[in-house]
């Protein structure tokens, strides 16, 4: 038996894989249940065989991306003024002088109308009629200077009248023909010419501002509310003619016969890939024993695979009846608050992610999650667990009053008082589940909650009233130890209660020969005087052996191995080892025949169990005992045990041993505490004088 123990402390992770493997299979066949159900093969025009619903909360894609290029179109170019339109106009308006001025030092005298006009159009560029373009050159260079000055006079004013954008310019240069027209020039030419060069040099000088327009082009989009499709709303009413957008929704939520949904497949295989190294990198980080039990993995996945199922169908109905809180309070009871709390949590983003819950009904959710974790951190019956439930109801009912009091960002809930009749129902559902499955898992997993110890250290237990009947000395002993590995847990922090109810069956072995051992033993011959050292060595350290025997005879969870298992590690029996070596000093024996055969304590509770264990034996050995004398046993037993290696594989710290042995002193000095001497006297008189 100790060899099968320690070949299962010694089991490589392949079942903790398998479990997980398994984990991630259920949970993508979980997320994947809505993809591809209720599909129907339909075509634009076709009439709707039957009412067709929404089965997750989800975005309104098509009409989104209508309304949003709605509001794209929706946005006219920004302009902004162009403070460079009057310089390049002035530019524009000297660089024609000038030319006009070199044109008329180029021409030689003589030079015929038509040549000049010829030469007029090439270099300068503004059509004009001869007669026009004759007078123009026939201009003094004053008069040119003075007509430039005009023009860029004209230009100014009629540029600070008005913003011209690149509609406007037509019109606008109409109204500059007139503007210059009515200077009054004194030769019509100049008129003319004066008003071909406007026209040619106005520009706008208002430009279109690429930054501002797509600024206002994204705050427009932005600003679109975005349509959802809520779970459970009427997609195509049955009857109704089916349309290009309705065969659209129809294929982004997967329902056209034979489509293979391909991104949301991938979405769920990675979603339940995360989800499942998340909660492995959590106990990892933050629980590694659980993670080094296969049991205690499998226990996780089923918690989270299960509590998923269970809101899977209970969404069918109302997100608010989804039980989450149920795998909190599990959680909690099976192991504590922090790992229900972290499956709970998890469990709840999965459902927003993949089902589009309501983000109210999350809040909500998550807020009788924390609830059902703390509620029954320290459970200690099962009314507790109506308590839990009655907190975990409230809690539901005050965080929704809540968010329909704050409005924004939720919107008003028109179905506010059914929601909450729904959420005191999945309260009640989470602690139905919790109690009809807590005693299944307990059994189907080995996993040991506080009510199950508490049953287990019942005196009513079959194998502690066997211990009182037949090994009594033992019992009384398994008491004070009982009490006093719990005293040194709570003094470092460890699982007392677990540790108390170790110590109840940590020595069931002694019920096979009781009278070898010296705690049963009372005005009889010690049986060892007859038997050699090595075969009392023997007898004793079997005491180990027919323990685990007796735990798996009578079905005890295999947290309660590791005491019996460990409780004396791989001590040596000195006393028949010394009596060994005294036997036979020329062939001294080996001290490995006269050791137990472990393992040493794996936990800091199986080795305070150890040095309980020994403390108390040691301490009831001593003759005159004192708080002086038992603080100087208990300290030289703990130290000894450390430096026999025995406590190397716990994590106790040289702190936590010092805590422990203050404990234990406490406990002994008040166990073995001196007495007063009964006066008999007193009792005599009195039966005397009652005659």
């Amino acid at each position: 038996m100790a060899r099968r123990l320690s070949l299962w402390y010694q089991a490589v992770g392949h079942r903790r894989l398998g479990w997980i493997v398994g984990g991630f299979i259920a949970v993508t066949l979980l997320l994947m249940s809505g993809l591809f159900t209720g599909q129907v093969s339909l075509h634009a025009g076709e009439i709707a065989p039957r009412d067709i619903y929404a089965p997750r909360r989800e975005l309104n894609q098509p009409l989104y991306q209508q309304l949003r290029q709605q509001a794209l179109a929706s946005v006219q170019p920004i302009y902004v003024t162009d403070q460079k339109a009057l310089p390049d106009m002035e530019n524009k308006i000297s660089g024609v002088f000038t030319t006009v001025g070199a044109l008329q030092q180029s021409l030689p005298k003589g030079t015929s109308p038509s040549a000049a006009q010829a030469a007029w159009t090439e270099q300068v560029g503004i059509s004009l009629p001869q007669a026009d373009i004759t007078e123009i050159l026939k201009l003094t260079p004053q008069e040119l200077t003075n007509l430039q000055h005009l023009a860029s006079a004209v230009a100014s004013r009629v540029l600070q009248q008005a913003n011209y954008q690149p509609s406007q310019i037509a019109a606008e240069r109409d109204a500059l023909s007139l503007a210059v027209e009515s200077l009054g020039l004194s030769q019509a030419s100049e008129t003319y010419f004066l008003t071909a060069v406007e026209r040619q040099a106005v520009t706008p000088n208002m430009r279109v501002s690429a930054s501002e327009t797509a600024l206002a082009r994204t705050r427009a989009v932005n600003a679109v509310p975005p349509p959802v499709i809520e779970q459970g709303q009427l997609l195509i009413q049955r009857g109704a003619r089916v349309t290009k957008s309705d065969i659209a929704i129809l294929r982004q939520f997967g329902l056209l016969n034979g489509q293979q949904n391909w991104p949301a497949l991938g979405g769920a295989l990675v979603l339940a890939a995360a989800a499942l190294a998340v909660i492995s990198m959590y106990l990892q980080r933050f629980h590694p024993s659980v993670m080094r039990d296969e049991s205690n993995v499998g226990l996780v996945v089923v918690l989270l695979v299960g509590e998923l199922g269970l809101a899977r169908l209970a969404l069918l109905v109302s997100p608010y009846l989804v039980p989450l809180a149920a795998v909190a309070v599990l959680g909690a009871m099976l192991f504590d608050a922090r790992i229900g709390l972290g499956i709970g949590l998890l469990d709840g983003l999965l459902l927003q992610a993949a089902f589009g819950v309501d983000p109210r009904a999350t809040v909500v959710l998550a807020v009788q999650t924390l609830v059902g974790a703390l509620a029954v951190q320290r459970l200690a019956d099962r009314n507790q667990l109506l308590r839990a439930g009655g907190a975990v109801a409230l809690s539901g009912v005050l965080t929704l009053g809540t968010l329909e009091l704050l409005g924004a960002p939720f919107a008003p809930d028109p179905t506010f008082w059914p929601s909450l009749g729904w959420i005191i129902g999945g309260s009640l559902i989470s602690v139905g589940a919790a109690l009809a499955a807590a005693p299944l898992l307990e059994n189907g997993f080995g996993v040991l909650t506080s009510l199950r110890l508490l049953e287990l250290s019942s005196p009513s237990q079959p194998l502690l009233r066997r211990l009182l009947l037949e090994a009594p000395g033992t019992y009384y002993h398994s008491l004070v130890v009982s009490n006093l590995a719990g005293a040194g847990c709570d003094a470092i922090g460890a699982q007392s209660l677990l540790t108390r109810v170790g110590a109840f069956y940590h020595d069931i072995g002694k019920m096979r020969r009781p009278y070898f051992f010296i705690d049963n033993q009372t005005d009889m011959e010690n049986p060892h005087d007859k038997l050699s050292p090595m075969l009392s060595t023997l007898v004793i350290t079997s005491h180990v052996k027919d323990g685990l025997e007796l735990a798996q005879e009578y079905r005890l969870p295999r947290d309660l191995w590791r005491f019996i298992a460990e409780h004396h590690g791989t001590t040596l029996v000195q006393y028949f080892y010394h009596k060994a070596k005294e036997a036979h000093p020329e062939n001294p024996p080996r001290e490995e025949d006269f050791r137990y055969p472990g393992p040493k304590p794996q936990s800091r509770e199986t080795g305070v169990l150890m040095l309980a264990d020994t403390c108390e034996a040691a301490v009831r050995a001593m003759r005159g005992r004192t708080t002086g004398g038992i603080e100087a046993t208990v300290k030289r037993l703990i130290q000894e045990r450390l430096y026999e290696g025995q406590l190397d594989e716990t994590d106790l710290t040289l702190r936590d041993l010092d805590l422990i042995g203050k404990a234990f002193v406490r406990v002994l000095s008040a166990v073995h505490h001196t007495r007063v001497e009964y006066q008999t006297q007193g009792l005599e008189e009195l039966l005397r004088r009652r005659g």
